[in-house]
């Protein structure tokens, strides 16, 4: 007859205990910062339900009055992408057109590049402004946070 072994068959090894844990979720230079202030909130509550959309062409006046907001707050500084995007297309729209009207004149050719590349200037002056405006609804909520505390 055999033996019987000294551990249950119900209890596991540790390979398996290490096997089966699941990866630290915190990172490890983590463990070394001093914990937060009291009262600090690491991670914003979310709202339930999501936010409402509105009309197109409101959402379009909301965010150009938003746009011209920005650039004229004192508070807020541009990123050098948007310091220097914007006058840069408006320099590229101008040498467009006179390069496909004047310098570069095909019958067909040129209107068609000259729109082409309007639209993908204005595709990426648009991505721009939406980045953008992105970091500026988010400094606004960090000062309205900041503002109300004290």
């Amino acid at each position: 007859m055999t033996e019987p072994s000294m551990t249950s068959p119900n209890t596991a090894t540790t390979t398996d205990v290490s096997e089966s844990a699941p990866p630290p979720t915190v990172l490890p230079l983590v463990r070394f910062l001093p914990p937060p202030p009291e009262g600090t909130i690491l991670i914003p509550p979310e709202s339930g339900e999501p936010p409402r959309r509105g009309w197109f062409l409101l959402q379009l006046v909301s965010e150009l009055r938003l746009a011209v907001q920005m650039y004229f707050d004192p508070r807020y500084r541009l990123s050098r992408l948007g310091q220097i995007a914007f006058p840069l297309f408006f320099l590229l729209v101008g040498l467009n057109y006179f390069f496909f009207t004047v310098w570069f004149s095909m019958a067909v050719v040129s209107p068609a590049a000259e729109r082409l590349f309007d639209m993908l200037l204005a595709v990426v002056a648009y991505r721009i402004l939406q980045r953008e405006l992105d970091r500026y609804r988010a400094v606004l909520d960090y000062l309205a946070h900041y503002n109300s505390r004290r």
